[in-house]
Protein backbone atom coordinates (compact mmCIF):
# COMPACT_ATOMS: atom_id res chain seq x y z
CA UNK A 1 0.00 0.00 0.00
CA UNK A 2 2.70 2.63 0.84
CA UNK A 3 4.42 1.94 -2.48
CA UNK A 4 1.21 2.62 -4.39
CA UNK A 5 0.68 5.85 -2.47
CA UNK A 6 4.26 6.82 -3.26
CA UNK A 7 3.85 6.12 -6.99
CA UNK A 8 0.57 8.04 -6.96
CA UNK A 9 2.25 11.07 -5.39
CA UNK A 10 4.97 10.94 -8.05
CA UNK A 11 2.25 10.95 -10.71
CA UNK A 12 0.46 13.89 -9.09
CA UNK A 13 3.64 15.96 -8.99
CA UNK A 14 4.35 15.06 -12.64
CA UNK A 15 0.95 16.47 -13.65
CA UNK A 16 1.60 19.62 -11.63
CA UNK A 17 4.99 19.88 -13.35
CA UNK A 18 3.27 19.68 -16.75
CA UNK A 19 0.89 22.50 -15.80
CA UNK A 20 3.69 24.72 -14.50
CA UNK A 21 5.76 24.24 -17.65
CA UNK A 22 2.70 25.18 -19.69
CA UNK A 23 2.01 28.39 -17.79
CA UNK A 24 5.42 29.66 -16.64
CA UNK A 25 7.43 31.21 -19.51
CA UNK A 26 10.82 30.66 -17.85
CA UNK A 27 10.25 26.90 -17.77
CA UNK A 28 9.18 26.86 -21.43
CA UNK A 29 12.10 29.01 -22.56
CA UNK A 30 14.67 26.89 -20.76
CA UNK A 31 12.97 23.62 -21.77
CA UNK A 32 12.92 22.44 -18.15
CA UNK A 33 11.33 18.96 -18.20
CA UNK A 34 8.08 18.55 -16.29
CA UNK A 35 9.57 15.63 -14.35
CA UNK A 36 12.42 17.83 -13.07
CA UNK A 37 9.90 20.46 -11.94
CA UNK A 38 7.92 17.64 -10.31
CA UNK A 39 11.04 16.42 -8.54
CA UNK A 40 11.81 19.79 -7.00
CA UNK A 41 8.19 20.25 -5.92
CA UNK A 42 8.14 16.77 -4.43
CA UNK A 43 11.37 17.38 -2.54
CA UNK A 44 9.99 20.60 -1.07
CA UNK A 45 6.72 18.93 -0.10
CA UNK A 46 8.46 15.97 1.55
CA UNK A 47 10.64 18.28 3.62
CA UNK A 48 7.90 20.63 4.82
CA UNK A 49 5.43 18.08 6.12
CA UNK A 50 4.25 15.60 3.47
CA UNK A 51 6.54 12.87 4.77
CA UNK A 52 4.58 10.68 7.14
CA UNK A 53 1.14 12.04 6.25
CA UNK A 54 0.39 8.65 4.71
CA UNK A 55 1.58 5.70 6.74
CA UNK A 56 4.89 4.44 5.41
CA UNK A 57 5.22 7.19 2.81
CA UNK A 58 8.52 8.75 3.83
CA UNK A 59 12.02 9.43 2.52
CA UNK A 60 13.01 5.78 2.92
CA UNK A 61 10.12 4.70 0.69
CA UNK A 62 11.22 6.99 -2.12
CA UNK A 63 14.81 5.82 -1.73
CA UNK A 64 13.54 2.26 -2.23
CA UNK A 65 11.39 3.30 -5.21
CA UNK A 66 14.37 5.06 -6.79
CA UNK A 67 16.49 1.91 -6.59
CA UNK A 68 13.75 -0.43 -7.85
CA UNK A 69 12.59 1.81 -10.70
CA UNK A 70 16.19 2.32 -11.74
CA UNK A 71 16.70 -1.43 -11.95
CA UNK A 72 13.53 -1.72 -14.04
CA UNK A 73 14.75 1.03 -16.37
CA UNK A 74 17.94 -0.94 -17.07
CA UNK A 75 15.92 -4.11 -17.60
CA UNK A 76 13.79 -2.21 -20.11
CA UNK A 77 16.91 -0.96 -21.89
CA UNK A 78 18.23 -4.51 -22.11
CA UNK A 79 14.95 -5.80 -23.53
CA UNK A 80 14.80 -3.09 -26.21
CA UNK A 81 15.64 -4.57 -29.64
CA UNK A 82 18.40 -2.79 -31.60
CA UNK A 83 17.52 -0.29 -34.35
CA UNK A 84 17.31 -1.53 -37.93
CA UNK A 85 20.70 -1.41 -39.65
CA UNK A 86 21.37 0.75 -42.68
CA UNK A 87 22.55 -1.62 -45.39
CA UNK A 88 22.71 0.48 -48.56
CA UNK A 89 25.66 2.77 -47.80
CA UNK A 90 28.58 0.35 -47.90
CA UNK A 91 28.83 0.24 -44.11
CA UNK A 92 29.62 3.95 -43.78
CA UNK A 93 26.90 4.51 -41.18
CA UNK A 94 28.16 1.63 -39.07
CA UNK A 95 31.74 2.91 -39.18
CA UNK A 96 30.73 6.40 -38.08
CA UNK A 97 28.39 5.02 -35.44
CA UNK A 98 30.99 2.68 -33.93
CA UNK A 99 33.72 5.33 -34.01
CA UNK A 100 31.43 7.86 -32.33
CA UNK A 101 30.24 5.37 -29.71
CA UNK A 102 33.83 4.41 -28.86
CA UNK A 103 35.00 8.03 -28.53
CA UNK A 104 31.98 9.09 -26.49
CA UNK A 105 32.21 6.06 -24.22
CA UNK A 106 35.86 6.81 -23.49
CA UNK A 107 34.97 10.46 -22.86
CA UNK A 108 32.39 9.38 -20.30
CA UNK A 109 34.92 7.09 -18.59
CA UNK A 110 37.61 9.77 -18.51
CA UNK A 111 35.27 12.43 -17.09
CA UNK A 112 33.87 9.95 -14.55
CA UNK A 113 37.33 9.50 -13.04
CA UNK A 114 38.08 13.24 -13.17
CA UNK A 115 34.81 14.03 -11.38
CA UNK A 116 35.84 11.61 -8.62
CA UNK A 117 39.22 13.31 -8.17
CA UNK A 118 37.69 16.79 -8.21
CA UNK A 119 34.95 15.73 -5.80
CA UNK A 120 37.40 14.47 -3.19
CA UNK A 121 39.62 17.52 -3.63
CA UNK A 122 36.84 20.10 -3.20
CA UNK A 123 35.17 18.29 -0.29
CA UNK A 124 38.57 18.01 1.39
CA UNK A 125 39.07 21.76 1.03
CA UNK A 126 35.57 22.85 2.08
CA UNK A 127 34.10 20.10 4.25
CA UNK A 128 36.35 20.17 7.30
CA UNK A 129 34.30 22.80 9.16
CA UNK A 130 31.12 20.73 8.96
CA UNK A 131 32.86 17.43 9.58
CA UNK A 132 32.27 16.05 6.08
CA UNK A 133 34.79 13.32 5.31
CA UNK A 134 36.61 13.85 1.97
CA UNK A 135 35.69 10.32 0.92
CA UNK A 136 32.13 11.50 0.29
CA UNK A 137 33.57 13.35 -2.70
CA UNK A 138 33.83 9.95 -4.37
CA UNK A 139 30.01 10.01 -4.54
CA UNK A 140 30.14 12.77 -7.17
CA UNK A 141 30.68 10.64 -10.32
CA UNK A 142 27.98 8.16 -9.31
CA UNK A 143 25.54 11.06 -8.97
CA UNK A 144 26.65 13.17 -11.95
CA UNK A 145 27.93 10.69 -14.53
CA UNK A 146 25.48 7.92 -13.63
CA UNK A 147 22.43 9.62 -12.17
CA UNK A 148 20.22 9.25 -9.09
CA UNK A 149 19.50 5.55 -9.53
CA UNK A 150 23.12 4.49 -9.40
CA UNK A 151 23.86 7.09 -6.73
CA UNK A 152 21.28 5.37 -4.52
CA UNK A 153 22.54 1.90 -5.46
CA UNK A 154 26.16 2.55 -4.60
CA UNK A 155 25.38 4.81 -1.64
CA UNK A 156 23.23 2.03 -0.19
CA UNK A 157 26.21 -0.32 -0.44
CA UNK A 158 28.47 2.26 1.19
CA UNK A 159 25.99 2.84 4.02
CA UNK A 160 26.06 -0.89 4.76
CA UNK A 161 29.83 -0.48 5.10
CA UNK A 162 29.39 2.19 7.77
CA UNK A 163 29.23 5.48 5.85
CA UNK A 164 26.05 7.04 7.20
CA UNK A 165 24.06 9.54 5.11
CA UNK A 166 25.79 8.43 1.89
CA UNK A 167 22.39 8.10 0.20
CA UNK A 168 21.39 11.67 1.05
CA UNK A 169 24.74 13.02 -0.10
CA UNK A 170 24.49 11.10 -3.37
CA UNK A 171 20.94 12.28 -3.99
CA UNK A 172 21.90 15.88 -3.25
CA UNK A 173 24.68 15.72 -5.82
CA UNK A 174 22.34 13.99 -8.31
CA UNK A 175 19.70 16.70 -7.87
CA UNK A 176 22.29 19.40 -8.54
CA UNK A 177 23.44 17.52 -11.62
CA UNK A 178 19.94 17.19 -13.05
CA UNK A 179 19.28 20.89 -12.49
CA UNK A 180 22.53 21.77 -14.27
CA UNK A 181 21.80 19.38 -17.13
CA UNK A 182 18.87 21.52 -18.25
CA UNK A 183 19.42 24.95 -16.71
CA UNK A 184 22.92 25.04 -18.24
CA UNK A 185 22.50 22.53 -21.06
CA UNK A 186 19.46 24.07 -22.77
CA UNK A 187 20.98 27.58 -23.05
CA UNK A 188 24.19 25.99 -24.40
CA UNK A 189 22.19 24.01 -26.96
CA UNK A 190 20.28 27.10 -28.09
CA UNK A 191 23.54 29.07 -28.28
CA UNK A 192 24.98 26.35 -30.53
CA UNK A 193 21.92 26.56 -32.78
CA UNK A 194 22.39 30.33 -33.09
CA UNK A 195 26.04 29.76 -34.12
CA UNK A 196 25.13 27.20 -36.74
CA UNK A 197 26.85 24.37 -34.88
CA UNK A 198 23.82 22.06 -34.96
CA UNK A 199 23.66 20.81 -38.53
CA UNK A 200 20.06 19.56 -38.47
CA UNK A 201 18.33 21.78 -35.92
CA UNK A 202 14.81 23.16 -36.22
CA UNK A 203 13.02 25.97 -34.49
CA UNK A 204 11.48 25.13 -31.13
CA UNK A 205 7.73 25.05 -31.76
CA UNK A 206 5.11 26.37 -29.40
CA UNK A 207 3.97 22.84 -28.58
CA UNK A 208 7.49 21.68 -27.80
CA UNK A 209 7.93 24.66 -25.49
CA UNK A 210 4.67 23.91 -23.66
CA UNK A 211 5.57 20.24 -23.42
CA UNK A 212 2.55 18.62 -25.09
CA UNK A 213 1.03 18.40 -28.57
CA UNK A 214 -2.26 19.61 -29.97
CA UNK A 215 -4.75 17.11 -31.41
CA UNK A 216 -3.60 17.58 -35.00
CA UNK A 217 0.05 17.14 -34.01
CA UNK A 218 -0.39 13.78 -32.28
CA UNK A 219 0.92 11.68 -35.17
CA UNK A 220 3.64 9.48 -33.63
CA UNK A 221 2.72 5.94 -32.63
CA UNK A 222 3.83 4.53 -29.28
CA UNK A 223 4.39 1.10 -30.79
CA UNK A 224 2.95 -1.84 -32.69
CA UNK A 225 0.66 -4.58 -31.45
CA UNK A 226 2.59 -7.87 -31.36
CA UNK A 227 -0.11 -10.02 -29.72
CA UNK A 228 -3.86 -10.50 -30.10
CA UNK A 229 -5.42 -8.48 -27.28
CA UNK A 230 -8.24 -11.00 -26.98
CA UNK A 231 -5.62 -13.43 -25.68
CA UNK A 232 -3.14 -11.17 -23.94
CA UNK A 233 -2.28 -7.51 -24.35
CA UNK A 234 1.03 -6.51 -25.90
CA UNK A 235 1.86 -4.27 -22.93
CA UNK A 236 1.18 -7.19 -20.58
CA UNK A 237 3.76 -9.30 -22.42
CA UNK A 238 6.37 -6.55 -22.16
CA UNK A 239 5.83 -6.10 -18.43
CA UNK A 240 5.80 -9.88 -17.92
CA UNK A 241 9.21 -10.18 -19.60
CA UNK A 242 10.49 -7.39 -17.36
CA UNK A 243 9.24 -9.41 -14.38
CA UNK A 244 11.11 -12.51 -15.58
CA UNK A 245 14.26 -10.42 -15.98
CA UNK A 246 13.80 -8.91 -12.50
CA UNK A 247 13.61 -12.35 -10.87
CA UNK A 248 16.62 -13.53 -12.87
CA UNK A 249 18.53 -10.41 -11.80
CA UNK A 250 18.06 -11.34 -8.15
CA UNK A 251 19.37 -14.81 -8.96
CA UNK A 252 22.49 -13.27 -10.48
CA UNK A 253 22.89 -11.05 -7.41
CA UNK A 254 22.80 -14.14 -5.20
CA UNK A 255 25.50 -15.80 -7.32
CA UNK A 256 27.73 -12.71 -7.36
CA UNK A 257 27.27 -12.38 -3.60
CA UNK A 258 29.46 -15.46 -3.17
CA UNK A 259 32.49 -13.65 -4.59
CA UNK A 260 35.01 -12.89 -1.84
CA UNK A 261 35.37 -9.57 -0.03
CA UNK A 262 33.97 -6.22 -1.07
CA UNK A 263 33.92 -7.26 -4.74
CA UNK A 264 31.07 -9.70 -4.09
CA UNK A 265 29.13 -7.18 -2.00
CA UNK A 266 29.60 -4.48 -4.63
CA UNK A 267 28.68 -6.48 -7.73
CA UNK A 268 25.81 -8.22 -5.92
CA UNK A 269 24.43 -4.82 -4.93
CA UNK A 270 24.62 -3.46 -8.49
CA UNK A 271 21.07 -4.54 -9.28
CA UNK A 272 20.85 -2.26 -12.31
CA UNK A 273 23.74 -4.14 -13.94
CA UNK A 274 22.33 -7.52 -12.89
CA UNK A 275 19.01 -6.45 -14.41
CA UNK A 276 20.67 -5.40 -17.66
CA UNK A 277 22.49 -8.74 -17.94
CA UNK A 278 19.31 -10.64 -17.13
CA UNK A 279 17.39 -8.72 -19.81
CA UNK A 280 20.07 -9.51 -22.39
CA UNK A 281 19.79 -13.18 -21.47
CA UNK A 282 15.99 -13.11 -21.81
CA UNK A 283 16.21 -11.40 -25.20
CA UNK A 284 18.88 -13.89 -26.34
CA UNK A 285 16.63 -16.80 -25.40
CA UNK A 286 13.72 -15.20 -27.23
CA UNK A 287 15.88 -14.77 -30.31
CA UNK A 288 16.99 -18.41 -30.15
CA UNK A 289 13.39 -19.67 -30.00
CA UNK A 290 12.37 -17.11 -32.65
CA UNK A 291 9.92 -15.03 -30.63
CA UNK A 292 11.96 -11.84 -30.23
CA UNK A 293 9.51 -10.15 -32.62
CA UNK A 294 7.04 -10.04 -29.72
CA UNK A 295 9.14 -7.20 -28.31
CA UNK A 296 8.27 -3.88 -29.92
CA UNK A 297 11.24 -1.48 -29.85
CA UNK A 298 9.20 1.71 -29.67
CA UNK A 299 6.86 0.47 -26.95
CA UNK A 300 9.78 -0.79 -24.87
CA UNK A 301 11.49 2.59 -25.27
CA UNK A 302 8.36 4.29 -23.91
CA UNK A 303 8.44 1.99 -20.88
CA UNK A 304 12.07 3.03 -20.35
CA UNK A 305 11.00 6.67 -20.54
CA UNK A 306 8.28 6.12 -17.95
CA UNK A 307 10.66 4.46 -15.47
CA UNK A 308 13.27 7.18 -16.04
CA UNK A 309 10.79 9.99 -15.36
CA UNK A 310 9.59 8.34 -12.17
CA UNK A 311 13.17 7.58 -11.04
CA UNK A 312 14.08 11.26 -11.21
CA UNK A 313 11.03 12.42 -9.25
CA UNK A 314 11.45 9.66 -6.64
CA UNK A 315 15.12 10.52 -6.17
CA UNK A 316 14.32 14.18 -5.48
CA UNK A 317 11.61 13.20 -3.00
CA UNK A 318 14.06 10.93 -1.17
CA UNK A 319 16.41 13.80 -0.26
CA UNK A 320 16.29 14.74 3.41
CA UNK A 321 17.10 18.44 3.63
CA UNK A 322 17.88 18.25 7.34
CA UNK A 323 20.72 15.81 6.69
CA UNK A 324 22.09 17.65 3.67
CA UNK A 325 21.88 21.07 5.36
CA UNK A 326 24.77 20.29 7.71
CA UNK A 327 27.03 19.82 4.70
CA UNK A 328 25.33 22.32 2.40
CA UNK A 329 28.45 24.40 1.74
CA UNK A 330 30.83 21.62 0.63
CA UNK A 331 28.04 19.93 -1.38
CA UNK A 332 27.09 23.18 -3.15
CA UNK A 333 30.68 24.26 -3.85
CA UNK A 334 31.61 20.80 -5.07
CA UNK A 335 28.59 20.67 -7.37
CA UNK A 336 29.38 24.07 -8.91
CA UNK A 337 33.05 23.20 -9.49
CA UNK A 338 32.20 19.83 -11.00
CA UNK A 339 29.59 21.39 -13.31
CA UNK A 340 32.09 23.95 -14.60
CA UNK A 341 34.81 21.36 -15.16
CA UNK A 342 32.35 19.00 -16.88
CA UNK A 343 31.26 21.75 -19.30
CA UNK A 344 34.88 22.62 -20.11
CA UNK A 345 35.92 18.99 -20.64
CA UNK A 346 32.89 18.20 -22.80
CA UNK A 347 33.54 21.23 -24.99
CA UNK A 348 37.30 20.67 -25.30
CA UNK A 349 36.92 17.01 -26.25
CA UNK A 350 33.67 17.42 -28.17
CA UNK A 351 35.29 19.82 -30.63
CA UNK A 352 37.60 17.05 -31.81
CA UNK A 353 35.44 13.98 -32.41
CA UNK A 354 35.82 14.41 -36.16
CA UNK A 355 32.33 14.47 -37.70
CA UNK A 356 29.75 16.94 -38.93
CA UNK A 357 27.63 16.40 -35.81
CA UNK A 358 30.24 16.92 -33.10
CA UNK A 359 28.19 19.59 -31.34
CA UNK A 360 25.28 17.19 -31.01
CA UNK A 361 27.70 14.64 -29.54
CA UNK A 362 29.09 17.28 -27.17
CA UNK A 363 25.69 18.21 -25.78
CA UNK A 364 24.72 14.55 -25.50
CA UNK A 365 27.85 13.91 -23.45
CA UNK A 366 27.23 16.93 -21.22
CA UNK A 367 23.65 15.85 -20.50
CA UNK A 368 24.76 12.30 -19.76
CA UNK A 369 27.63 13.41 -17.50
CA UNK A 370 25.34 15.58 -15.38
CA UNK A 371 22.21 13.43 -15.41
CA UNK A 372 21.59 10.17 -17.24
CA UNK A 373 21.68 8.95 -20.83
CA UNK A 374 18.01 9.99 -21.34
CA UNK A 375 18.99 13.47 -20.14
CA UNK A 376 21.69 13.62 -22.79
CA UNK A 377 19.24 12.34 -25.40
CA UNK A 378 16.80 15.09 -24.42
CA UNK A 379 19.43 17.73 -25.21
CA UNK A 380 20.29 16.03 -28.50
CA UNK A 381 16.60 16.06 -29.49
CA UNK A 382 16.64 19.86 -29.23
CA UNK A 383 19.48 19.95 -31.77
CA UNK A 384 18.47 16.99 -33.95
CA UNK A 385 14.69 16.51 -33.59
CA UNK A 386 14.37 14.52 -36.82
CA UNK A 387 17.26 12.20 -35.87
CA UNK A 388 19.25 13.02 -39.01
CA UNK A 389 22.56 12.17 -37.32
CA UNK A 390 23.82 8.98 -35.69
CA UNK A 391 24.23 10.69 -32.31
CA UNK A 392 21.37 8.94 -30.53
CA UNK A 393 22.41 5.51 -31.75
CA UNK A 394 25.99 6.26 -30.71
CA UNK A 395 24.82 7.14 -27.22
CA UNK A 396 23.15 3.76 -26.95
CA UNK A 397 26.26 1.85 -28.05
CA UNK A 398 28.66 3.90 -25.92
CA UNK A 399 27.59 1.82 -22.91
CA UNK A 400 30.01 -0.88 -24.09
CA UNK A 401 33.27 1.16 -23.90
CA UNK A 402 31.93 2.73 -20.70
CA UNK A 403 32.56 -0.64 -19.05
CA UNK A 404 36.21 0.45 -18.85
CA UNK A 405 35.11 2.43 -15.81
CA UNK A 406 34.85 -0.77 -13.75
CA UNK A 407 38.43 -0.50 -12.35
CA UNK A 408 37.61 3.06 -11.21
CA UNK A 409 34.33 1.91 -9.66
CA UNK A 410 36.05 -0.95 -7.82
CA UNK A 411 38.76 1.43 -6.57
CA UNK A 412 36.14 3.76 -5.07
CA UNK A 413 34.27 0.79 -3.62
CA UNK A 414 37.50 -0.49 -2.05
CA UNK A 415 38.05 2.92 -0.43
CA UNK A 416 34.55 2.95 1.10
CA UNK A 417 34.97 -0.67 2.23
CA UNK A 418 38.21 0.20 4.04
CA UNK A 419 40.24 -2.13 1.82
CA UNK A 420 42.16 0.83 0.38
CA UNK A 421 43.14 4.09 2.08
CA UNK A 422 41.96 7.41 0.69
CA UNK A 423 45.39 8.54 -0.56
CA UNK A 424 46.22 5.22 -2.27
CA UNK A 425 42.74 5.29 -3.83
CA UNK A 426 43.37 8.78 -5.17
CA UNK A 427 46.68 7.57 -6.59
CA UNK A 428 45.00 4.68 -8.37
CA UNK A 429 42.27 6.99 -9.69
CA UNK A 430 44.89 9.42 -11.00
CA UNK A 431 46.70 6.56 -12.76
CA UNK A 432 43.43 5.31 -14.26
CA UNK A 433 42.61 8.83 -15.47
CA UNK A 434 45.96 9.04 -17.22
CA UNK A 435 45.40 5.58 -18.66
CA UNK A 436 41.99 6.50 -20.07
CA UNK A 437 43.49 9.58 -21.71
CA UNK A 438 46.29 7.52 -23.25
CA UNK A 439 43.74 5.05 -24.64
CA UNK A 440 41.91 7.96 -26.28
CA UNK A 441 45.17 9.15 -27.84
CA UNK A 442 46.25 5.71 -29.03
CA UNK A 443 42.85 4.93 -30.56
CA UNK A 444 42.66 8.41 -32.13
CA UNK A 445 39.39 9.15 -30.44
CA UNK A 446 39.84 12.84 -31.09
CA UNK A 447 41.81 14.93 -33.57
CA UNK A 448 41.43 18.31 -35.24
CA UNK A 449 38.69 20.69 -34.21
CA UNK A 450 35.48 20.66 -36.22
CA UNK A 451 33.91 23.63 -34.44
CA UNK A 452 34.89 26.48 -32.15
CA UNK A 453 33.08 28.87 -29.86
CA UNK A 454 32.85 31.26 -32.79
CA UNK A 455 31.19 28.72 -35.08
CA UNK A 456 32.17 25.99 -37.52
CA UNK A 457 35.75 25.75 -38.78
CA UNK A 458 37.28 25.45 -42.21
CA UNK A 459 38.05 21.83 -41.45
CA UNK A 460 34.34 20.95 -41.55
CA UNK A 461 34.46 20.20 -45.25
CA UNK A 462 37.05 17.51 -44.54
CA UNK A 463 35.46 16.04 -41.44
CA UNK A 464 32.02 16.02 -43.02
CA UNK A 465 33.13 13.17 -45.24
CA UNK A 466 33.01 11.02 -42.12
CA UNK A 467 29.38 11.87 -41.44
CA UNK A 468 26.59 9.41 -41.84
CA UNK A 469 23.15 9.62 -43.48
CA UNK A 470 19.87 9.61 -41.64
CA UNK A 471 19.62 6.99 -38.92
CA UNK A 472 16.50 5.42 -37.48
CA UNK A 473 17.81 5.20 -33.95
Amino acid sequence: MPALFGLSLIGIFCLIGMALRRWIPAFRTNMVPAFVIAGFLGAIAMNVGLSGVFEGVDHQLFTMLTAQLFTLSFISIGLTPPPPSTKDDGGRTQRVLLRGAWAMGLTWTLVFSIQALVGVGVVSATGSAGGMDPIYGFMVPFAFAQGPGQAVTFAGIFEQQGWTDAVDVGLAFASAGFAAAFLVGVPLAKWGMSKGLATHSMGISDSVGKGYFRDEEETESMGTETTFSGSIDTLTVHFALMGVSYVLAHGLAWIFGHLPGFVGDTISGMMFMNGLIAAYVVRWVMRRIRVEHLLDRQLQAKITGFTTDFVVVASFMAVQAAVVAAWAVPIAVTAVVVIIITVVLCFLIGQRYGSDHDFERTMGMYGTLTGTTPTGLALVRILDPRMRTTTMAEMGLMNLPELLYIPAMLTISAAFAGELGLMPALGVMAALTAGYFVIMLVTRSFGRRTWTLQGTTAEDSTSATQSAPTTTA
